[in-house]
């Protein structure tokens, strides 16, 4: 009996020290970035104009994938986070492997961790990647998500390759948004050229795993027609040039900005870029789905703000929000959030969001992968675009304002007021019990949330 106290006491110490190197040693080895991190980024000179459109349905966002796979003649690039063997993504797989079938290159890269476990289940991903024309790799860890076509579009965003974002399969799902980006002249556009070469860059590293496996078998073939059947808007006659135009607006310019992609302790270069423009205005507009912030992160929020910035923040309501983690952090850090002078909004809707945006006075717009929090800061490969139109930040803002009104705003003094069509939801007693764990056990780990 005294022996097994001892190894329980040994395992507790051991546990309790544990949780002390984990709380300790992550924060203290956190970088900083300057603005000499990004100034020396490659130029691009004589670009073309590119044009934009956001898209913030889900059923949309499916069709315009399905739309530019279709299109594409030599090249398809697809890089997502999740990639579930569900009906969105067999309507993708169906697309991708028709593109390979007519002798498109097409090259698909996931995250190492979920790319990993779901690729040896599916057998549609498995028969997908036996194609002569397809080659998909695993980087760990990577969070960002674009498709390119060619060199006349692609899409960047928050959204991930399943039901919870494509198509209209699910009741519940997630609310999202992505940036198509169309190329008035193929190639020439300066956020084009820059997405080319990261994803370059991120494909020649050594640590990206190739993943072929040919023991599966799998009918692509009907997988593709039903797709077809069931969006025929989409295989129809491709856009004309004038089509093309009256689906986007017009930027003065399209700029992508991002972390670094080597698999380590990243510089936070992304998150000083979004930081230090936040604080060239005296209004911005931010929509995160959680916030899990760092000591330099929250200090960072206190400097825009004290500089007289007016900084809202959009996030989830906990009653509402679909990430465990991100709610359970939001309850414990209300205090210091509140601290750094931004005034928090708590929307309660119907369906969760997962949309990540900056809108920066009236006419510059960030948006694309990245959240506010520290994963995606110090350890994910992120992608935003820094997109400068009034026209895609007016119609953002108006989404926003909407969404405002049915959240329940609190403001730096601690005070709080519900929006006039925000309706309260009482928490479940499911999701109370969780949180209350989670609150504890969570602390160690937040940085890896």
């Amino acid at each position: 009996m005294k022996r097994f106290v001892k190894n329980v006491a040994l395992v507790l110490l051991v546990w309790l020290l544990f949780i002390i190197l984990c709380l300790v040693i992550p924060p203290a080895f956190h970088k900083r970035a300057t603005p000499e991190d990004w100034l020396n980024d490659i130029r691009y000179e004589h670009t073309a104009p590119e044009r934009v459109r956001s898209i913030d349905d889900n059923s949309d966002a499916l069709l315009w994938r399905l739309r530019l796979i279709e299109e594409a003649k030599e090249r398809i690039i697809l890089t997502t986070f999740d990639f579930w063997d569900e009906e969105s993504g067999q309507d993708v797989i169906g697309a991708l492997w028709a593109a390979a079938e007519r002798g498109v290159r097409v090259q698909v890269l996931l995250d190492g961790i979920n790319g990993g476990h779901f690729l040896p289940m599916s057998r549609n991903l498995c028969q997908l990647s036996s194609h002569e024309n397809v080659e998909i790799r695993l980087y760990n860890p990577m969070h960002a998500k674009y498709l390119i076509a060619d060199d006349f579009a692609y899409i960047l965003g928050g959204r991930n390759t399943d039901n919870r974002f494509l198509g209209n399969y699910q009741e519940h799902y997630n609310v999202d948004r992505d940036i198509l980006v169309y190329e008035t002249e193929p190639g020439a556009g300066q956020s084009y050229q820059q997405l080319m070469n990261y994803f370059e860059a991120v494909w020649a590293l050594p640590c990206c795993k190739v993943f072929k496996d040919s023991r599966c078998e799998s009918d692509l073939a009907g997988c593709y027609e039903q797709t077809a059947q069931r969006y025929p808007e989409v295989f129809t006659d491709s856009l004309t040039t004038a089509e093309w135009e009256s689906a986007t607006l017009a930027a003065y310019s399209v700029e992508l900005w991002s972390n670094p992609i080597e698999p380590e302790n990243k510089t936070p270069i992304l998150w000083a870029r979004m930081v230090d423009a936040m604080a060239q205005d005296s209004n911005v507009l931010v929509q995160t789905p959680y916030i899990i912030c760092s000591k330099d992160m929250y200090e960072d929020l206190r400097t825009v703000c004290a500089a007289g910035t007016r900084t809202d923040i959009l996030i989830n309501a906990v009653e509402s929000g679909t990430n465990p983690f991100g709610c359970t952090d939001y309850l414990n850090q209300k205090t210091h959030l509140r601290s750094t002078g931004t005034h928090i909004y708590e929307y309660l809707g119907e369906q969760a969001q997962h949309t990540k945006a900056v809108l920066i006075g009236e006419d510059l717009t960030l948006a694309g992968s990245c959240n506010f929090d520290m994963r995606s800061v110090y350890l994910d490969t992120e992608l935003m675009l820094a997109i400068k139109s009034p026209g895609l930040n007016a119609q953002i803002r108006a989404q926003l304002d909407v969404l405002k009104e049915s959240s329940r705003h609190m403001s730096p003094d601690g005070s709080i007021e519900d929006g006039p069509s925000y309706v309260p939801r009482k928490l479940s007693w499911g999701k109370e019990a969780m949180y209350a764990v989670l609150r504890v056990i969570t602390l160690p780990f937040r940085h890896l949330l």
